[in-house]
């Protein structure tokens, strides 16, 4: 269900993270058991190829959860198209615009609509498409998805080697079964930064909820 308070968007952000956080915990206290006990074999190695994969699979599904919430919170609020953002603007107007140019003459009628009256039409946020991770979570595609609600994102820019090379690229080659085994002790630093990630998001959203930063601000009408 789409949450509709700040309460239950925090609820929502909190469970998500609580149980992913849980079971990257556990299979980190297992890699650092095995490591220590038994290093440099098979079963030791394997635990360390699945924590890769893991760390990359509730990276991005805490990141689909977290702004997919995000989105359809903001969709409830059911703005005029002159309360939004530009992130959330460009969004809806793009969408529209795609609608138009197929000959879609219902698509056409709500553009001229959210010309001709901005402040008097809601805007049809396109909620069920803007946050598409194409099943590969690099840096560039989180940047398009955080751009197009409106979200800051430079302080992520640190993080791209770390998005792209390590979960992303490591997690493809998992999958893939090529022969890709991250160096004894690696998972415990990769799990702090992951975690740090997924916190960050977590603090950005609940920011832009409490301050509603998800409208356009004053300085700019």
């Amino acid at each position: 269900m789409a949450p509709r308070t700040v309460d239950e968007i925090e609820d929502l952000l909190d469970s998500s993270f609580a149980w992913r956080r849980v079971e990257l915990q556990a299979l980190g206290a297992a890699i650092a058991d095995a490591e220590r006990s038994s290093p440099n074999t098979p079963l030791t190695r394997a635990l360390a190829r699945s924590g890769v994969a893991l760390l990359y699979a509730h990276w991005e599904g805490f990141f689909k959860d977290a702004c997919q919430a995000y989105v359809d919170y903001v969709a409830k609020r059911r703005l005029l198209y002159s309360e939004l953002n530009d992130g959330f603007l460009r969004t809806v107007m793009m969408a529209l615009g795609k609608r138009a140019a197929t000959g879609d003459e219902a698509g056409l009628a709500v553009l001229f609509e959210s010309i001709r009256e901005p402040e008097k039409s809601r805007a049809r946020i396109p909620k069920n498409t803007i946050v598409d991770t194409k099943s590969n979570l690099r840096y560039v595609v989180l940047v398009e998805i955080m751009r197009a609600i409106g979200f800051p994102y430079d302080h992520f820019a640190t993080k791209n080697n770390l998005i792209d090379k390590t979960l992303c690229d490591g997690r493809n080659s998992i999958a893939h079964g090529r022969d890709y085994f991250p160096a004894s002790g690696s998972f415990v630093d990769l799990h702090a930064e992951v975690l740090e990630m997924m916190e960050d998001l977590r603090s950005v959203i609940m920011s832009n909820v409490r301050t509603e930063q998800y409208k356009r601000s004053s300085s700019g009408k």
